[in-house]
């Protein structure tokens, strides 16, 4: 699949022709996603994680940094497949805190962060951000983290011929956040909402997250492409509306629970139409 640009030369219009690059590795399945976006999924992960390289034409994105499951070569885990992929400055930008989307995150020399109050006022002087128990989920790794850059929210983002906006969409965790590419019609929604079983904190959470899909659905259409963080990376956008049903089911007290235990946590968990939320107590 080739993807053509046009740029302006002594005023004269030329095209450039970008030629995807294919990826041979033992652990990632490098999938193109026209245009210049690439996932990087790990099937063999026991989280079956997805991550995202975003590319313009002066910088890029990557969305989320691995598991960490695989082995290293030559030290690096997930620096020589981002590597091969561009030779642009590169960002980190982790969708949110989870054991599960930052186990690579030495590998980056420049993190961003969303620019939200309650993360500005977590960092150091030296913009210094030390993760808690409760943003890794699970394990203790990574203890803390330089921020290199404050992304604004629901603000445009220029990569070079390409528009982003970053959005808060809280419910799976505070800090969760989409990127939205205003260009291409793709959005990147980490664990807010992939093919597999969604995992909610608290029952409060319900609440939250039903106003983050309102919100959602406000900014997006069916023109839009969704991508997940979990499992097959694209979404039908038909599920994002599936979801809000669910969470006014729950909300409403229309659809049960069935209590379990999952990781040695107590859990309720709530089936609709073919989809599942998974809460823990």
């Amino acid at each position: 699949m080739l993807f053509t640009a046009c740029k302006k030369k002594n005023d004269v219009v030329t095209q450039e022709t970008y030629v995807p690059v294919i990826i041979n590795s033992d652990w990632f399945s490098v999938s193109y996603i026209n245009p210049k976006t690439y996932s990087l999924e790990e099937t063999q992960s026991s989280q079956e994680n997805v991550s995202y390289m975003i590319l313009g034409d002066s910088k890029s994105i990557v969305f989320d940094t691995g598991s960490g499951e695989n082995q290293p070569i030559n030290g690096f885990k997930i620096k020589p497949i981002i590597d091969q992929l561009s030779q642009l400055p590169k960002t980190l930008l982790l969708s949110h805190f989870h054991f599960d989307h930052n186990q690579n995150i030495s590998e980056f020399d420049f993190v961003g962060f969303p620019d939200l109050p309650f993360l500005r006022q977590s960092v150091t002087s030296n913009n210094i951000y030390n993760f808690t128990d409760e943003d890794l989920f699970l394990g203790s790794y990574p203890s803390q983290v330089q921020v290199n850059e404050w992304y604004p929210i629901n603000t445009d983002i220029d990569l070079g011929n390409r528009i982003i906006q970053l959005v808060n969409i809280p419910g799976h965790t505070n800090e969760s956040i989409a990127i939205i590419d205003k260009t291409n019609k793709m959005a990147f929604l980490g664990d807010y909402l992939y093919n597999g079983s969604l995992f909610l904190f608290d029952n409060n959470d319900i609440t939250i997250y039903k106003e983050s899909v309102d919100y959602l659905l406000s900014i997006l259409d069916d023109d839009y492409k969704l991508f997940g963080a979990h499992g097959t990376p694209e979404i039908e956008y038909d599920k994002l509306g599936k979801l809000n049903a669910f969470l006014v089911c729950i909300e409403s007290n229309n659809c049960e629970s069935t209590a379990t235990n999952l990781w040695g946590y107590d859990v309720l968990v709530y089936e609709y139409e073919g989809m599942q939320i998974v809460i823990f107590q």
